[in-house]
């Protein structure tokens, strides 16, 4: 059966599938390098900002420098976390502080995703892109010198299509038909709490618990410090990263309520008023492909850290070479939505993703209490390993074999590794 072609009702020279970050950093890229796209970028959101969102809001440091080299001020309520604590099967890991709490670098910094989203989506308004709210996305064609974009609102075309629609992807859905192998999934629930009798609040800290992994769950829990209205509360969930699979190949994977009910014993966690909320992560995987004639994806839609499930500076880096790679297509270059693709795969993003998801396979592998007991061997050597994975410093632009060798100074040598 033919189907019939999409008339579009609106048109423009960039289609942007999604208001969340990876979107928003994609306008606020281009729009800023080529002001003369104002007006000619529009974006397509489900929702209507401030609008709510199931997420940890972990900012880390990549994050920041993503947002000071865009100009934009993190003007939203915020908690800075600036040590932690790590436990495992084997031990305890501190990660950063100074000599007092709260006295060491930043090592994340704690919001809340609705009043953050919306305030990049305010920024990119400013500089001239067009956001359609309470637009969902329904299908998606590729014809000769354009995409169109079927949504319950009409029909969008673009001369470019970015899918920066989450986790669960309808452009990506429709362009690549996504497997289900790299979908993992968290549970997440709000408590509040006195803040000086949480450490997340008098230390200024985070904490994770990978006990769960023995049990199972390929991930950790963890316990953020945030505010909501202005109140402390503690953002406390589970991620596993591969919920249809145990660590040990024929076992019984136990369920992760009980599993973050174990870490966080002292919370009180299974009292009748708490809510848990449930949403997909989709992780990185470098067989998957992100970018299709006209069509490119971005963020959660292309796959976040594998490890730990951040995405928000993924969703940062992706919008700065998509914007890139937009540029040169619209000036000719038909080649540059591919090379998008292979900078997805073995750029500098690429590479630092798949040594995350290297690292998962280790950690959440059946042979995890060898990688743990490894990691525990040095705390300098895991301070090294913090800075890398947030990006202090650009610590994760830093060549391979330089890495090691600031590693291996760090194990061998007392000084400090700063």
């Amino acid at each position: 059966m033919t189907r019939t072609p999409m008339t579009p009702s609106q048109s423009c020279r960039v289609l942007i599938a999604g208001a969340g970050p990876a979107g928003m950093a994609t306008a606020l890229y281009l729009l800023g390098e080529h002001p003369e796209l104002a007006g000619q970028v529009i974006a397509l959101e489900k929702a209507r900002h401030p609008r709510p969102k199931v997420c940890a809001g972990g900012l880390i440091p990549k994050t920041m420098l993503a947002m000071e080299e865009l100009g934009l001020e993190l003007d939203v309520p915020a908690v800075e976390v600036r040590s932690g604590l790590a436990r495992t099967e084997v031990g305890e890991a501190e990660l950063g502080g100074g000599r007092r709490p709260g006295t060491g670098e930043v090592l994340c910094t704690i919001v809340r995703r609705d009043r953050f989203d919306a305030r990049l989506a305010g920024a990119a308004r400013a500089r001239g892109l067009k956001i359609v709210e309470d637009c969902r996305v329904l299908d998606l064609e590729q014809a000769a010198g354009c995409a169109r974009v079927l949504t319950d609102r009409g029909v969008f075309e673009g001369q470019v299509v970015v899918g920066a629609d989450g986790s669960g992807s309808r452009v990506a859905a429709k362009v690549f038909g996504r497997r289900k192998a790299s979908i993992g999934r968290a549970l997440m629930v709000d408590v509040p709490v006195e803040p000086d009798r949480a450490p997340e609040f008098s230390r200024g800290a985070y904490r994770f618990d990978f006990n769960c992994v023995k049990a199972g769950i390929r991930g950790y829990s963890w316990s953020f410090p945030c505010l909501i209205d202005s109140r402390p509360h503690l953002n406390v969930g589970i991620y596993d990263q591969c919920p249809r699979l145990a660590v040990e190949p024929g076992t019984r994977k136990a369920p992760m309520l009980d599993q973050l009910r174990a870490a966080f014993p002292e919370l009180a966690l299974d009292g009748g008023r708490i809510r848990y909320q449930a949403f997909p992560i989709r992780w990185h995987d470098a067989s998957d492909r992100f970018a299709s004639g006209r069509v490119i994806l971005a963020g959660d839609a292309a796959g976040c850290d594998p490890l730990l499930g951040e995405g928000i500076s993924c969703a940062f880096e992706h919008g700065k070479l998509a914007a890139r790679s937009i540029a040169s297509f619209l000036n000719g270059d038909e080649a540059a939505l591919a090379r998008y693709d292979r900078e997805l795969h073995r750029g500098a993003v690429g590479r630092k993703l798949g040594k995350l998801a290297f690292a998962a396979r280790r950690f959440y592998g059946p042979h995890h209490r060898l990688f743990f007991r490894l990691a525990m061997l040095s705390r300098r050597a895991q301070q090294i390993g913090v800075d890398w994975y947030n990006g202090s410093h650009h610590t994760d632009e830093v060549a391979v074999p330089m890495l090691i060798a600031i590693w291996l100074k760090s194990v061998l040598f007392p000084a400090s590794v700063r």
